[in-house]
């Protein structure tokens, strides 16, 4: 458990890819709960700290991850709180429940915040909510092509290397799919540790414009985007993409997407 390499050489994780799982999570409001409108961090915040009961676990997560090549990818994605709420200032005010998805092909992640969330409670603040419910499910894809809409938005972008300047994609831009499906492959290779044998499609669906969202993460600016697109590939990476998310920075709380 101290490396945390690919699943070939772990035994607890030898399950992986065989069991896949989504953890739905209701928590019972007895007073409101207010939150940055940014709140994604807090989130993440969170799922870590329900996973610091397997200290080595989080901390090959947080500090490290699956790799491949120089890039990390930690292989998990969270919803946005749903509920009854109001706006206020720079701040979102939920009453009476929450309710929180989170996604991974990793059994073992999921089954720690299962019990975690169950036993321990979830805190936020000072304020810690034991009255929670939790549900398990292990929903897989099973078709060649998928019509999706974005539950939490996408977000696509290239930093060079020398000027360290960030430059994000929209729906409009070629780079847009070309990275998403760059992404997509490295992610199943960090965690399979074998390359997919051919890329996954994307293109815009035409029901729907695009929207763009703008949004802080610890200080700094992102750009994000709602939509409907169409997938294309072999089912087995289709179904990798619904655990893991589209595009990058899914354990922050973006690229989350249902099928319609």
């Amino acid at each position: 458990l101290h490396s945390f390499p690919t699943r070939r050489s772990s035994d607890l994780m030898s399950n992986r890819g065989r069991t896949i799982m989504q953890l739905y999570v209701h928590i019972e409001l007895d007073e409101p709960l207010v939150l940055p409108i940014n709140y994604n961090h807090i989130i993440q915040a969170v799922i870590y700290r329900t996973l610091s009961v397997m200290p080595d676990y989080t901390d090959f997560l947080h500090n490290r991850g699956y790799s491949s090549g120089h890039r990390q990818y930690k292989m998990f994605q969270f919803s946005q709180l749903k509920g009854k709420y109001r706006i206020k200032e720079k701040s979102i005010i939920f009453y009476s429940f929450i309710e929180l998805e989170i996604r991974s092909p990793e059994p073992l992640l999921i089954q720690l915040l299962d019990g975690g969330f169950r036993y321990g409670g979830i805190t936020f603040g000072q304020k810690n909510y034991k009255n929670i419910r939790t549900k398990i499910n292990d929903f897989t894809v099973e078709k060649e092509e998928l019509i999706v809409k974005t539950v939490t938005p996408i977000v696509v972008y290239s930093t060079d290397s020398t000027t360290k300047y960030t430059v994000y994609y929209s729906p409009e831009d070629i780079e847009f799919y070309e990275e998403i499906q760059n992404n997509a492959y490295r992610k199943y290779q960090a965690y399979y540790g074998v390359e997919p044998d051919s890329y996954v499609e994307i293109r815009e669906a035409g029901d729907m414009t695009a929207k763009k969202l703008v949004t802080k993460y610890q200080g700094s600016y992102i750009e994000a985007w709602y939509g409907n697109f169409i997938l294309s590939g072999k089912r087995k990476y289709l179904d990798f993409l619904y655990q893991t998310g589209l595009g990058s920075k899914n354990s922050q709380g973006f690229g989350m997407f249902n099928i319609i």
